[in-house]
Order: C-alpha cells, then structure tokens, then sequence
C-alpha cells in the first residue's frame, strides 16, 4: 500500500470518526428535544386542566352571582312592598295616636273625677260610721226591747224559741257589733250579720279568710277584705 493511499484512508478515518462524533452529538440533541417536547406536553396538560378547574370555579361563581342578584332583586321588592304598606298604614298609625292621646286626656279626666268620687265617698263612710257608731251607742237597747217583744208574743201564739244563752263566746251580740264597730265601712246591720253567721269575737274576724267573709249575706270579694284588713288593725 503506498503512502499516498494510507493518507487517503487515515483521512477517510479521521473525517468518518468526526462525522460519528457529530451523529452522537445530534442524538444527544435530539434525545435532549425529546425531553423537552415531553416536558411541555406534561405542562401542557397541567395548564388544560388548571383551565378547566378555573373555568368550573368561573361558572359556579357566576352561579353564585346569579342567585345574589336574584335575592338582591327580591329584597328589593319586599323594601318597596314594605314601604308602601308604611305609606298606607302611617297616616292610621298618627290617627290611632290621636285617638289614644285623646282617651289618655279622658282617662286623666275619669281618674280625676274618680279620686274626687272616693274622696267623697271616704267622707260618706266616715258619715255612715259615725251614724253607726250613734246607732250602736243609742238604739241597741231599743232594738233588744223589740226583740223581746218579739219573743213575748210568738210565746203567746204558741211559738217557743229555742233557750238560748244570753251571750256568745264573745260576750254577746250588742258586745261584738259594739266591737267591730270600729272597721271602716262596716255598719250594724252588716256586722249582726256576721255574729249570725258565728263569727263572734275579733279574734274570730282575724282568723278569717276572704272568701269566709264573703260567704255571708251582705259582703263582696271587696267589702270582705276590708273587713279582715280593718279586723287585724284593730
């Protein structure tokens, strides 16, 4: 082989290793493109679903933004039905404030009268008290005479009155209404009454209930709690 030769193929060689060299060096650049491509389709496909996870938070937000609008429209008709109705009801409203300044003033009237009326019955009480008071002072005994009176004919008629003892276990009748005489409101007819009924001493009128007192001919509710008020002051 001549020296010519060799150079030519040493130069084949040499030009053939550089080639590969240069192959190699394309592979390694297009294994490296790979990689790449990969890599962006994976971003690829990251972004499309982050779009589509946005685009899903989009519609319910605008879902969201519809229904606002909905109930904001709605409450804005219920602010304007409501403001009508206070349009309608606010010229009643200042005739029944009116009308209830009106009764107050009558009312201040009525209870002025009425304080004037009570006044005017403490001095009738105090009237029928003091009547009460002369009555029990000055004809009790005539009204014993004509008790006895009394008894005295039905005897001869043929009447006999159970015996009786001449006083209770207060002391009698005219003891007892002498007694309670003292209760504001309470007269003699009312308080013979109650020895009837077998209350006979103040301790007994202490001790009694409302609806006790109530119970017998002549009271009220009201009458009878005046009388056991007016019993343990004495």
């Amino acid at each position: 082989m001549s020296a010519e030769l060799e150079e030519q193929i040493a130069q084949l060689e040499n030009s053939l290793g550089q080639e590969q060299q240069r192959l190699e060096k394309l592979w390694d650049a297009y294994e490296q493109q790979e990689k790449d491509l990969n890599a962006s389709l994976d971003r690829i496909n990251y972004l499309e679903s982050d779009i589509e996870t946005r685009q899903t938070m989009i519609t319910s937000l605008q879902e969201l933004l519809t229904e606002r609008d909905a109930k904001l429209r709605d409450l804005e008709i219920q602010r304007q039905r409501q403001s009508k109705i206070a349009a309608e009801y606010e010229p009643k409203i200042k005739e029944m404030q009116g009308i209830i300044e009106d009764q107050t003033e009558k009312y201040e009237r009525l209870l002025s009268i009425t304080q004037e009326m009570e006044d005017e019955l403490d001095l009738a009480r105090q009237s029928l008290h003091a009547r009460d008071g002369w009555f029990n002072a000055n004809i009790s005994s005539l009204e014993s005479v004509s008790e006895i009176i009394k008894e005295w004919r039905n005897i001869q008629g043929g009447k006999f009155p159970e015996i009786k003892e001449s006083s209770g276990p207060g002391g009698g009748k005219s003891a007892f209404v002498s007694s309670v005489a003292k209760i504001k409101g309470l007269g003699a007819v009312k308080a013979e009454n109650l020895y009837d009924a077998g209350f006979h001493t103040v301790d007994d009128l202490k001790n009694a209930s409302t609806e006790d007192i109530a119970s017998v001919v002549g009271f009220t509710n009201l009458s009878a709690s005046k009388v056991v008020k007016g019993a343990k002051e004495l």
